[in-house]
């Protein structure tokens, strides 16, 4: 892996990761199209997830703030660790089938069609009264179970999240923040299994990999920042559910390209 095509899957990764498009679809589908490619494992997609938290701990740095101290931060804390729970009890055991899939485009390119059906229901779901203070148990077990399906490849992470906020009655934009902010836990979690797994197989860890870290990061990083304001915005102006217009062709086309 060259730094040029480091920098180029952190540009890839920020832009997609909250967008409902399927970041790690669109990963697995440049990493195969991409002449000569390789990696070790999937730590640098990790670190590129780790990224994307970064913008994510950036952008509601706000709200962390205020949140800490207080007695609503500890209630949120302890609904997202709830939700990551509910994402782990769904993640884990597709995690083999999952990284089996990304050198499968047919599969890939399903699973990005079943995203786009899910994000063209959001047309139909204008959410409910729910916000902050009134979200609960429900809401963040049916949100974390839905981002436990997201492992797969193809299958966007705030598309289903966001969905599934609106579906049991979340505001739109409080839907949108509280999908942002259990991707952190989720993603640091998932690092940490990755690079245990390097770790003990020595696989991953060598310093033509931690360059390509050290680029790709930032890249994910800066354009995440951007695409989180994006959904924001598009979910105020109920285009959110266009993105579907997007995910079905692609994932058409790359059903084509795999059983081509």
């Amino acid at each position: 892996m060259t730094l040029w095509q480091a920098a180029l899957l952190g540009v890839l990764q920020g832009l997609t990761e909250f967008l409902p498009v399927s970041s790690s679809g669109h990963l697995a589908l440049a990493q195969l199209l991409i002449p000569g490619f390789s990696q070790p494992g999937v730590v640098f997609d990790a670190m590129l997830h780790v990224g994307t938290a970064g913008a994510v701990v950036c952008f509601e740095r706000r709200r962390l703030l205020a949140w800490m101290g207080a007695a609503s931060g500890l209630r949120m804390l302890a609904l997202l660790v709830g939700g990551t729970f509910a994402t782990a009890a769904v993640a884990l055991p597709l995690r083999s089938l999952a990284t089996a899939a990304f050198t499968e485009p047919v599969w890939v390119g399903a699973a990005l069609v079943l995203t786009g059906a899910v994000v063209a229901t959001t047309r139909w779901l204008p959410g409910g009264p729910r916000g902050e203070r009134e979200t609960g148990w429900r809401q963040a077990a049916v949100i974390g179970l839905a981002q436990g399906l997201a492992v797969f490849p193809g299958l966007s992470r705030s598309g289903m999240t966001i969905a599934a906020g609106l579906g049991s009655g979340l505001d739109r934009a409080w839907a949108a923040h509280f999908s942002f902010l259990l991707a952190v836990p989720a993603i640091f979690a998932a690092t940490v299994v990755e690079v245990a797994d390097a770790w003990q197989t020595g696989v991953g860890l060598e310093p033509g990999l931690v360059g390509a870290c050290a680029v790709g990061l930032p890249c994910a990083a800066l354009t995440g920042y951007g695409a989180l304001q994006l959904v924001i915005r598009s979910l105020s102006s109920a285009s959110f559910h266009r993105f579907a217009w997007y995910c079905v062709p692609l994932g058409v086309v790359a059903v084509l390209w795999g059983l081509g």
